[in-house]
């Protein structure tokens, strides 16, 4: 089969790692054979993955030489070894941080990582597992909220939903809201029930866009913004050290900004941090069952997933430049395989 790989420094003195990261130059097309899936795992066809910004930076990825990178998966199983799915399934999912694989003609996932595909395009649900389930641990693992009954696929009545709507009082600040993961925030909070507020840093290029996926209010960074229950931050930086001054006590603020894993104690020796605040960044897991859920809402057209740019797999290096880069488009950048 074919696999994109990462290839290792030509100069011995200085290796590629997390702070000398592999150029998109580094990665090349190899010709590896086909892996077996052990007891629990599937071998998918891979059809679609996702770049994701600045991901050759990632420690994970410079643990052995010639890693396969890739998470996001959608595709058709081959071999279903000890599964609940059959062959000639089409599926989507994650597989684990710890574990890429996916920027190849054939991957093995696991099981327990992996839903039945939702009725959209491979590039559409390539584009949905750790964005959307990062914004879903985001608000109901991390963030405090309580998971609705809709989200059990229950079939409700409008009557019914704009009731429970209206039981539901919490505030909740999205910022960075029309990116990758702020998107499927929006969207999930809304839903849910909970009065959305969308911060970006135009108003007048992302408000219409934002306001169709759910949100009450669009403001810009820097305006007051109010007090809210819960803060989930898609940027931080300067946005992020703000964010403390608009939480009410007893409020969650959940960074899943990568270069933010270190938020809490950076801001508490800064004094920038609050008392009686709950502050964390977290790491998506993932599972069979959010995917499921997932699935199912964008099937019921809740959730809507979005595709800013998809490349053919031999064009990767070419692709990967783009997702680094300031491009226009919503959404996720994808790999066709």
């Amino acid at each position: 089969m074919q696999a994109i790989r990462i290839h290792p420094s030509q100069s011995p003195s200085t290796p590629y790692s997390p702070t000398n990261p592999a150029p998109s130059t580094a990665l090349h097309i190899d010709k590896i054979p086909i892996p077996k899936p052990p007891p629990g795992h599937l071998l998918i066809r891979t059809k679609a993955s996702t770049i994701i910004r600045d991901m050759l930076t990632w420690p994970e990825y410079y643990h052995q030489e010639n890693t396969i990178p890739g998470h996001d998966f959608s595709g058709i199983v081959v071999d279903p070894n000890d599964s609940s799915f059959s062959a000639g399934a089409e599926v989507f999912g994650m597989a684990h941080a710890n574990r890429a694989s996916t920027w190849a003609e054939y991957a093995v996932v696991k099981s327990a990582e992996t839903a039945r595909k939702p009725a959209i395009s491979f590039e559409e649900a390539a584009a949905l597992p750790l964005s959307a389930q990062t914004a879903y641990e985001a608000l109901f693992v991390h963030g405090g909220l309580g998971l609705p009954a809709r989200f059990a696929r229950e079939r409700v009545d409008k009557a019914e939903e704009d009731e429970q709507r209206q039981e539901r009082k919490q505030r909740v600040l999205v910022t960075g809201a029309a990116g990758g993961v702020g998107l499927f925030v929006v969207q999930l909070a809304s839903w849910a029930g909970v009065h959305v507020v969308a911060a970006s840093g135009s108003v007048e290029r992302n408000g219409e866009f934002l306001r169709g996926l759910g949100a009450d209010e669009i403001v810009e960074y820097g305006n007051d913004v109010g007090n809210f229950d819960l803060v989930v931050d898609c940027v931080g930086g300067g946005v992020l050290e703000r964010c403390w001054e608009v939480l009410k006590d007893g409020g969650v603020l959940v960074s899943v900004d990568s270069a933010s894993f270190d938020f809490v104690e950076v801001h508490r020796s800064r004094g920038i941090a609050r008392e009686g605040v709950k502050a964390l960044f977290f790491i998506v897991e993932g599972s069979a069952e959010v995917l499921g859920i997932i699935g199912d809402l964008v099937d019921r057209g809740i959730l809507k997933s979005f595709v800013a740019a998809s490349f053919p797999f031999e064009r990767v290096q070419e692709a990967y430049d783009y997702a680094n880069g300031r491009y226009e488009g919503r959404g996720k950048v994808v790999l066709t395989i």
